[in-house]
């Protein structure tokens, strides 16, 4: 699986199952975003800043270079904070009381 809106997806239905409704206002993650979307941009904004980098470095122009890499570098803070704020909420589902205990004899791989 490549796509990010199922994943966006999933976690709103499986919030509803378990809650009955969902509140995109009380979760880490933008559930008002394309996050397949949101993610293209980020990741192209990123690698945008490294290929100005790139030249940069060709050319020997280390203020250029320095530019660069600070724009790469909250561009890829950014990207990381997505996947983080999707992270938090998936936490949340799993340290809901709500969920059965996971038996020590369970197999995950079967």
């Amino acid at each position: 699986m490549n796509d990010l809106d199922v994943v966006k997806g999933f976690i709103v239905q499986l919030v509803q199952d378990r809650k009955g409704s969902f509140d995109d206002g009380g979760w880490e993650a933008d559930y008002t975003l394309n996050w397949d979307s949101e993610f293209s941009e980020r990741m192209e904004k990123g690698l945008f800043n490294i290929a100005k980098a790139i030249s940069a470095r060709k050319s020997e122009d280390d203020v250029m270079l320095k530019a660069a890499l600070l724009h790469a570098r909250v561009d890829f803070m950014g990207l990381a904070n997505f996947f983080r704020d999707i992270y938090d909420d998936i936490d949340t589902l799993v340290r809901d009381k709500s969920w059965p205990e996971i038996p020590g004899d369970f197999d995950y791989e079967q």
